[in-house]
C-alpha cells in the first residue's frame, strides 16, 4: 500500500490501518466520523406523482447505516474500538 487509501472497504482495513504508526490518527479520525454519522434513519419513496415528479417519502430506519456496511456489529463496536486504540 502506497499512502492512505482514498477508500476503506471493511473493518479489517481499519485493522490494518490502525497497527501502521503513520495512518493510525488518520484511521482514529475516520472511525470517529463513523461513530458520529447521523444515519440511523433514511427516506423512502412511497409514491411518486408523474405529472410533477413530486416524490412523497416517509423516514424508516435505516437497514444499512455505514457502520455496518463497514462490517462492524453496532455503532457502539466502533466507539468502543476507538477508545481501546486511544488508549493503548
Amino acid at each position: 500500500m502506497k499512502g492512505y487509501p482514498k477508500y476503506i472497504n471493511c473493518k479489517q482495513d481499519f485493522f490494518n490501518l490502525l497497527a501502521e504508526p503513520e495512518y493510525k490518527n488518520q484511521a482514529i479520525e475516520d472511525l470517529k466520523v463513523i461513530r458520529d454519522m447521523d444515519d440511523d434513519k433514511a427516506l423512502r419513496v412511497v409514491s411518486m406523482d408523474e405529472a410533477t415528479g413530486e416524490a412523497t417519502t416517509e423516514e424508516i430506519d435505516n437497514p444499512m447505516p455505514h457502520w455496518k456496511v463497514k462490517g462492524f456489529a453496532s455503532r457502539q463496536e466502533v466507539a468502543d474500538l476507538i477508545v481501546e486504540v486511544e488508549n493503548g
